[in-house]
């Protein structure tokens, strides 16, 4: 028999009561096809592969295609076989030697774009056409109806989406030589995150996905005091935005690496989960001890170590910590992100899913 989805035990959750089981939220990341074939692979009991492959979370997000005329003339040299986002940023998937997902070689419309006239006759994208979000409604109420917690998905919000347009080096030398370049272009992406907030609330959603990568596993891209300056207004605008609508809607900020040091701030400006929480990088104890009360742990699992290389051993005690330990009070999703695919893994998820249960 499969398990009942039952989006108010989540919810719950979410809300730091404490639940009969820990919610899971599917794998995220972009090869996240390549482990759901793992997944399917595996000779596990029916209910315990529905749970991984589908989860308790069903995440919306806005429509999109693909516009090359659009951004023609600033991608001049941008092969057939890439891919092109909403915001003009062409990309080409790597794979490693062993077929593997190895990230992407990104082509960047803001590259040459150096002058604010220049900037100022940039075609953003137009997220208020209405073929992009008027079924919103509709499908929330689907996936409601399935028992699912819905998170409208809207990360790479501000920073990430800017650095990826212009580049990650052009983008924080402009923080310093070309200051109002930055804050016209935070400015036309946050216009357009902010309608779409706003509209992802008014159609019910219960989370809302917002995050930019602003950290590597050493520490912060941006630090607390540029971050407060610079970043945090626009964040918080979107925030503020959707939380118009309902002020109660949960807000998940993601960023990989670690994260900690802006932690309060994130909190200050409304934010009441995080993920993916890297345990390589972030003390899951010292986080859930002194943040726990304000943010939901999302991820906590250690797929670069635990589960890439470690021992069945290491996996039941990483279970151990996700049940008896960080989900205390509530406030805990388990989730795989950016797994990594070794000979070891399709072991330690069996080991996992039989402890974890369904």
């Amino acid at each position: 028999m499969l398990p009942v989805r039952n989006r108010e035990r989540t919810l719950r959750a979410l809300a730091h009561e404490q639940p009969d089981r820990v919610p899971f939220d599917r794998v995220g990341s972009t090869d996240s096809h390549e482990v759901a074939c793992l997944v399917e692979s595996m000779e596990l009991p029916l209910e315990l592969r529905s749970r991984y492959l589908e989860g308790d979370f069903r995440y919306l997000t806005f429509g999109s295609r693909e516009e090359r005329e659009r951004y023609q003339a600033y991608l001049p040299n941008l092969p057939e076989e890439a891919t092109l986002s909403d915001w003009g940023v062409g990309s080409i998937a790597l794979k490693t030697a062993e077929g593997y997902h190895a990230g992407h070689f990104d082509y960047r419309p803001l590259a040459q774009v150096d002058s604010l006239p220049a900037l100022e006759s940039f075609p953003f994208p137009d997220m208020a056409e209405p073929w992009r979000h008027q079924d919103l409604e509709d499908r929330v109420r689907a996936a409601k109806a399935e028992g699912y917690v819905v998170v409208g998905q809207m990360s790479q919000t501000i920073l990430e989406t800017a650095y990826c347009m212009r580049g990650m080096e052009q983008l924080f030398a402009d923080f310093y030589e070309g200051p109002e370049y930055v804050e016209m272009l935070f400015g036309r992406i946050a216009e357009r995150r902010r309608f779409q907030a706003k509209r992802f609330a008014e159609a019910g959603v219960d989370v809302l996905r917002i995050g930019d990568d602003i950290a590597t596993q050493a520490g912060l891209l941006v630090g607390p005091a540029l971050y407060r300056e610079r970043v945090r207004p626009f964040h918080a605008s979107v925030i503020a935005a959707a939380r118009a609508v309902n002020p109660s809607l949960q807000v998940l900020y993601h960023s990989d690496g670690r994260l900690t040091g802006l932690l309060p701030q994130l909190i200050d400006i409304g934010v009441t989960a995080i993920n993916p929480v890297q345990p390589e990088c972030m003390d899951l104890r010292a986080v859930k001890r002194e943040f726990g009360r304000d943010l939901t742990l999302w991820g906590c699992c250690p797929v670069q170590s635990t589960y890439a290389c470690g021992s069945p051993a290491d996996v039941l005690e990483h279970v151990r910590l996700l049940k008896e330990e960080l989900s205390i009070g509530g406030g805990l999703v388990a989730q795989f992100y950016n797994m990594i695919l070794t000979p070891q893994v399709k072991e330690n998820l069996m080991v996992f899913f039989e402890a974890f249960g369904p």
